[in-house]
């Protein structure tokens, strides 16, 4: 499999505010609408509009798929763990849902080893999709194993990641269970957490999200939430809006996405709502809904349980059942 870096676009420097999230989005496409006119490119407005051509090589039944409510609108947050030499896969995976009706947001994590049936590809974890055929191949292998297709994604690098958690001037999660593991940022290597607020740097906000030598990938999830929880909450204070113009360089190489403003522009008060506990409620899949697995080439996977996780998806949707 020949693995290339994710192409950015002038798209990801507005879509900075999905990772952060949309607080200094009119501003943002102010500046650099601007400046690209200055140096003779399209507008950002412009470039914002235009959709990129992918070649399809497969084709799926989009019939019987789950019927989401009025003013429903769905978000694939992913990371990559891009490396040169190895290419990158989508190790983060965070499906926000947006209730347009009363501002609720309901989180969804994806298990990363999640062992799902990839149109045209077989079966193979779920976080190898995006590299494989790009988020139109992440959209249908959604469809056809859940029944549904996210409205738009945002994908940024983990460098990039860490370069934004610094440029906020870090921020404090809210650590809901104790953990340690190997880390390369201390010298013992080895690093321990304790519930509560702690704040976190880049790297420390990185470790905690991605640790996997004495964590589960179910545990991730629940961690991954967390921090974007953290980065919402840290993007509306006085410090982050003060600093916006080094944000959007932060993020200008490392966030990938098919938002465009009219997109965006709805969602500004709702997306604040990430910071407001009431509002979110957090969903993650557990022994209930996934079980473990060795694939006849030895790797440990997870088999997706799929009537509970539909029945998950129904409360994730807003979907009332009888």
């Amino acid at each position: 499999m020949n693995y290339e870096k994710p192409k950015k676009s002038k798209k990801g420097l507005i879509i900075t505010l999905v990772l952060i999230p949309f607080l200094v989005v009119i501003a943002v496409v102010g500046a650099i609408s601007i400046n690209l006119i200055r140096e003779g490119k399209p507008s950002l407005i412009a470039t914002l509009t235009q959709e990129a051509e992918t070649e399809k090589t497969y084709t799926i039944d989009t019939s019987g798929g789950l019927e989401l409510p009025q003013g429903i609108k769905t978000f694939m947050l992913l990371g990559s763990d891009y490396r040169p030499e190895s290419g990158y896969r989508t190790d983060v995976m965070l499906l926000v849902v947006v209730n347009k009706q009363d501002s609720k947001i309901n989180l969804l994590s994806f298990p990363r080893d999640l062992w799902v049936s990839i149109p045209g590809f077989g079966e193979q974890r779920i976080n190898t999709v995006q590299p494989y055929g790009g988020y139109e191949l992440l959209s249908d292998t959604l469809f056809v194993n859940f029944g549904f297709k996210p409205d738009h994604y945002a994908m940024v690098d983990f460098e990039g990641f860490k370069e934004i958690v610094n440029v906020l001037g870090g921020i404090e999660v809210n650590v809901t269970a104790a953990m340690e593991d190997h880390c390369e940022f201390n010298a013992q290597r080895w690093c321990v957490i304790e519930p509560g607020v702690v704040p976190m740097d880049g790297d420390f906000a990185l470790w905690y999200v991605r640790a996997r030598y004495n964590s589960s990938d179910l545990d991730r999830t629940r961690r991954a939430q967390e921090v974007i929880q953290a980065m919402a909450k840290k993007s509306l204070s006085f410090e982050a809006i003060s600093n916006s113009a080094k944000v959007v360089g932060a993020a200008q190489n490392a966030v990938e996405s098919d938002l465009t403003i009219k997109d965006l522009m709805p969602l500004f008060l709702r997306f604040g709502k990430l910071t407001d506990e009431d509002a979110v409620t957090s969903y993650t899949m557990g022994s209930n809904e996934v079980t473990g697995w060795i694939t006849d080439g030895g790797a440990d996977v997870l088999l997706p349980n799929y009537p509970a996780i539909q029945e998950m998806l129904l409360k994730v949707f807003f979907i009332e059942t009888p």
